[in-house]
């Protein structure tokens, strides 16, 4: 995770696959819950696993 990256940008979920809260947002609204979903539907893999917190908040958040 770049951290200094992810500072400039809030809309920055995921430094290492790009992700940005509107791609999380749609996975969401395809009906996936779970952190590997979202990325399975948005055809990346986990990487460093330090967005896991900021995603599942977002599931919280917009499910």
């Amino acid at each position: 995770m770049n951290l200094e990256r992810k500072a400039q940008d809030p809309l920055l979920v995921c430094t290492c696959n790009d992700l940005y809260i509107e791609d999380i947002r749609e996975a969401i609204e395809f009906g996936e819950d779970e952190y590997r979903e979202i990325f399975a539907v948005l055809e990346v893999q986990p990487r460093c696993g330090e967005c896991v917190c900021h995603v599942n908040q977002l599931v919280s958040e917009l499910s």
